[in-house]
C-alpha cells in the first residue's frame, strides 16, 4: 500500500442482499402480420404497440397477428414478446388482372386480398392508371378512385399467410446468417429485455402434435407455460379422447408445461382462440390480483357464445364442462347468470400425475420463486466461501420467502444431505429451500344434516 499518514475508511456492504420478485406477467405470441420486422422478437403492451403489426385494420384477414392482438389487448395488462415470421419476400402471390367492383356512391373498391406489396398496377380498361387517378390503403386493399371507372381491375402481389408454413412458425437456429427464428427466438427474452416469457401462445399454429410438442420443449426451456387449443370445430368426444393413445388431436401430453384449452369462442371476431384469451386473462390476473390466484372463475372479455355449445352446472359433476376439467382441459364455463368464464386448474400432466404441481399456480407460483432466487444468488457467485457469505444467503432467501404471499409456509438452510467439505472444496454451496404455494379451492363440499333434535324448540314455553 502506498504511505498513508492519517485515517480512511474503507466501506463493506453488510448482511443480506434483498430478493426481487421476477415479473411473470409476460405473453410470447408467434405468429403472422402483413407488415413489421419479420423474425425480430418485439415488444409489445397496447393497442398502439401492436399497430406495427397491422392493427385492427386488418383482422380477420388470415393473419394471426392482429387478431391474437385484438383478444390479449381486451385484457389491458402485461405484456407481450411478439415474433411475426410472414416474410413479404417469400410469402407472396402474384394476382392478374382481378376486376374490381367499384361502388357508384362512394367510387370505392376493395381487392380479394389485403396487404398489398408495392409494384400494382390499376387499369381502365386497358389505359394504366396513375396515381392522382386514385388512393390506396395498401394494408386493406380499398381503393378510392377520383372518377368513376369504367371497367377497372388491378394487378398485384399482396403477402399471402396461407404461404406460411409450419417450419416457418416452429423456426430454429440459421447457420448462414447466425441468428434464430420463430418460436426458438423466445431463447432470446431474456438477454434483449431481461426476462423470459411466462405463457407461451401460437394462435391457429398450434393445432398439430408437431407444433405443441415444440411449443412444450420451448417451455421446458423457459420454465413457462405453453397454452395449447383444441383443433377449431373439435368436437366434445374428439377433445376427450384427444387425451388418449389414439386421439387425433394435440391433446396426447402429459407435460407439466402444458395447459390444454377447448372449445374455441365465437366474439368480436367471429371464432376466437381460446388460448388467446386464456394469456389475455392470466395477465390481467397476474397484474390485478397476483401470479398465486387462479385465472378460472374469472370472465373471459368480449366473448358472446361457444362454438361448441356445453353443459356447465356448478353443482353438477356430470356437466360436460366437468367432464373436461377432469380430464386435465381447461374450457369456458357459461350458466345462467354466470357470463363466459375460464374454468379450469390443471395442466396437461393431470391426472396421471397427483402432485400438487398439476395446478396451474402452483407451477408458476414455483417458477417464479427459482427464478428470483436465481437471479438473487449472482451477486454472490465467485465470492469467497465463509460464514458470512453462506449466512447472507441463507439470509437472504428466507426473508424473500416469508414476505410471500403466494405460499404458506417456508424453510431454507445449507443441504445437509451433501457432504459440505466435500462441496466447499469443489466451490460449491448447496442450499435446500422448501415452501408449500397456495392451491385454489377447486371444490367445496357441505355436508348436510337433516335432523330432529331441533323439534325440541317447538315444545319450548313461550
Amino acid at each position: 500500500m502506498s504511505f498513508h499518514h492519517g485515517t480512511e475508511t474503507r466501506r463493506i456492504d453488510g448482511g443480506s442482499s434483498p430478493v426481487y420478485t421476477v415479473n411473470g406477467a409476460i405473453t410470447a405470441i408467434v405468429g403472422t402480420a402483413p407488415i413489421g420486422d419479420v423474425n425480430v422478437l418485439t415488444l409489445c403492451q397496447t393497442n398502439k404497440d401492436f399497430a406495427k403489426f397491422g392493427g385492427d385494420e386488418i383482422t380477420k384477414a388470415g393473419f394471426t397477428l392482429p387478431d391474437a392482438a385484438h383478444i390479449w389487448t381486451r385484457y389491458k395488462s402485461g405484456i407481450a414478446y411478439v415474433v411475426n415470421v410472414c416474410d413479404p419476400a417469400r410469402h407472396k402471390t402474384v394476382i392478374t388482372d382481378e376486376v374490381l367492383t367499384v361502388d357508384v356512391n362512394t367510387l370505392t373498391a376493395k381487392t380479394t386480398n389485403p396487404a398489398i406489396q408495392m409494384g400494382y398496377i390499376i387499369k381502365d380498361g386497358q389505359t394504366v392508371l396513375n396515381e392522382s387517378q386514385y388512393t390506396i390503403n395498401t394494408l386493406t386493399g380499398e381503393i378510392v378512385f377520383n372518377v368513376q371507372p369504367v371497367s377497372a381491375t388491378i394487378s398485384y402481389t399482396y403477402t399471402d399467410p396461407a404461404k406460411v408454413t409450419e417450419a416457418d412458425i416452429l423456426g430454429g437456429f440459421v447457420v448462414s446468417s447466425g441468428k434464430r427464428t420463430g418460436l426458438e427466438l423466445l431463447t432470446e427474452g431474456f438477454g434483449k429485455f431481461g426476462a423470459d416469457a411466462k405463457i407461451i401462445i401460437v394462435p391457429e399454429y398450434d393445432q398439430t402434435a408437431t407444433a405443441s410438442s415444440a411449443m412444450i420443449s420451448m417451455a421446458n426451456k423457459l420454465n413457462a407455460i405453453a397454452y395449447i387449443n383444441a383443433p377449431k370445430g373439435t368436437s366434445l368426444s374428439a377433445a376427450l379422447q384427444g387425451r388418449g393413445a389414439s386421439g387425433a388431436i394435440n391433446f396426447n401430453t402429459s407435460s407439466d408445461r402444458a395447459e390444454l384449452c377447448y372449445p374455441y369462442v365465437v366474439g368480436i371476431l367471429g371464432a376466437e382462440h381460446l388460448a388467446t384469451h386464456l394469456a389475455g386473462l392470466r395477465m390481467k390476473v397476474d397484474v390485478d390480483k397476483g401470479y398465486w390466484h387462479s385465472k378460472s372463475n374469472h370472465e373471459l372479455l368480449g366473448v358472446t357464445a361457444l362454438e361448441i355449445p356445453l353443459t356447465a352446472r356448478i353443482d353438477d359433476p356430470q356437466s360436460e364442462t366437468n367432464r373436461l376439467n377432469e380430464k386435465g382441459i381447461t374450457t369456458v364455463f357459461n350458466s345462467y347468470g354466470t357470463g363466459f368464464r375460464a374454468w379450469g386448474n390443471r395442466l396437461a400432466c393431470f391426472p396421471s400425475v397427483s402432485h400438487i404441481k398439476n395446478f396451474e399456480v402452483a407451477q408458476r407460483t414455483g417458477d417464479i420463486i427459482d427464478e428470483s432466487i436465481r437471479q438473487f444468488e449472482l451477486q454472490y457467485v465467485d465470492r469467497p466461501i465463509d460464514d458470512a457469505l453462506i449466512d447472507s444467503l441463507i439470509e437472504g432467501i428466507r426473508t424473500y420467502l416469508g414476505t410471500l404471499k403466494s405460499i404458506v409456509g417456508y424453510s431454507v438452510s445449507l443441504d445437509y444431505e451433501y457432504d459440505l467439505v466435500d462441496a466447499f472444496s469443489k466451490g460449491q454451496i448447496p442450499l435446500v429451500y422448501d415452501y408449500t404455494p397456495k392451491l385454489p379451492a377447486e371444490r367445496i363440499t357441505n355436508a348436510s344434516v337433516m335432523t330432529r333434535k331441533y323439534l325440541v324448540n317447538l315444545t319450548a314455553k313461550k
